[in-house]
């Protein structure tokens, strides 16, 4: 191979790891409002748990302060009773007194529903708490191991920008201007050659521009898209060129987007049999909004710009998207919600 094209080969491969260690610097923010937020939702399970409890008192005593109303009126029934004249008069005093009865056997009726809910709701914060006990241990750990693997990431970095500099020192002012201005452009400065091909434009070359690839004498340029032709070999396959795309593993990350919809958008982003895909449902209703799919992509390429104004949240049930077309369930809604605090109010038409 051509000196000078191995050299490029191997700084566009420094710069595609740095790039994605630029990546995972960059998203441990939102990792770690992603751990948060599930602490977040434990707590609001106990802090539910905890206000159905005071309602369900502050409701208790409303009852008894009406028992307790019905009881004068009985009272004030019965002396009046010693007073009548006739016995229409008494008849239907007597009424009044069994109907303020009634009243008070049903309201006991409530009161007595009431305890047996608080029985079944302290039982939930017993719950609650011993999870969010349990999820505090975990998320704590979550965090220290985040912070450690973060610590490494930037010792690589800076490992592989020292190599990086090292590198373009090696490479002809010429080549190395031609090949940073191609990528600030395209992505990328290198492109595979295969079947006649450039790979990364797709599009056919003249057959001796290919063999002159082919025979790898002298830098060949696409006359496409200006990237430095490598040839690779007809027989490689997809798979080989580009593993991540077939792969089959299935990625999903779930942000809060305000700049779709009039409240803003609850966004999954998902890497599946090598596409990418954005579904966004509407964070005041859960109504869906928009449905993207980039074929021959991940998603932290396809929707680069949404995902740099993605807030992180957390979903605790898995291919939600899948399950919920067209509608988020209230459940899940609510606690996406619980999780941005401040969120902006449908304008009313």
């Amino acid at each position: 191979m051509n000196p000078d094209l191995g050299k490029l080969k191997e700084l566009q491969g420094l710069d595609a790891e740095i790039a994605s260690l630029k990546t995972e610097i960059a998203a441990q923010p939102k990792l770690v409002q992603q751990i948060e937020a599930k602490l977040m939702s434990a707590r609001k399970r106990v802090d539910d748990a905890k206000a159905a409890i005071q309602a369900n008192e502050l409701t208790r005593r409303r009852l008894e302060h009406e028992i307790q109303s019905w009881n004068d009126k009985i009272v004030k029934f019965r002396e009046q009773s010693s007073a009548v004249k006739t016995n229409e008069q008494y008849k239907a005093l007597l009424s009044e007194i069994g109907q303020a009865e009634q009243h008070i056997r049903e309201i006991e009726d409530k009161i007595i529903e009431g305890m047996e809910s608080v029985e079944k709701q302290q039982a939930e914060i017993k719950a609650a708490e011993a999870a969010l006990k349990s999820d505090s241990v975990i998320i704590e750990k979550e965090k220290a191991d985040l912070a450690a693997r973060s610590k490494v990431t930037e010792q690589q970095m800076a490992e592989k920008a020292a190599q990086r500099k090292t590198l373009r020192a090696s490479v002809p002012e010429n080549l190395l201007s031609h090949y940073d201005r191609v990528t600030k452009h395209r992505g990328t400065g290198l492109a595979t050659a295969r079947n006649g091909r450039c790979m990364s434009c797709h599009t056919m070359m003249r057959p001796q521009v290919y063999q002159d690839v082919r025979n790898d004498t002298e830098l060949v340029f696409c006359e496409s898209c200006s990237r430095i032709l490598c040839f690779e070999g007809d027989d490689v396959t997809d798979s080989q060129i580009d593993p991540a795309l077939a792969s089959g593993i299935v990625e999903r990350e779930w942000a809060y987007l305000p700049g779709i919809g009039a409240s803003g958008a609850f966004v999954v982003f998902v890497n599946n049999k090598g596409q990418a895909m954005l579904k966004a449902y509407d964070a005041r209703t859960g109504d869906l909004l928009d449905r993207r799919v980039v074929k021959g992509s991940s998603y932290r390429h396809a929707f680069a710009t949404e995902l740099h104004e993605a807030r992180n949240v957390y979903v605790d049930e898995p291919a939600v998207e899948e399950k919920y077309k067209d509608k988020l369930p209230e459940e899940i809604l609510n606690d996406l919600q619980h999780q941005v605090p401040g969120l902006p109010e449908t304008p009313q038409s």
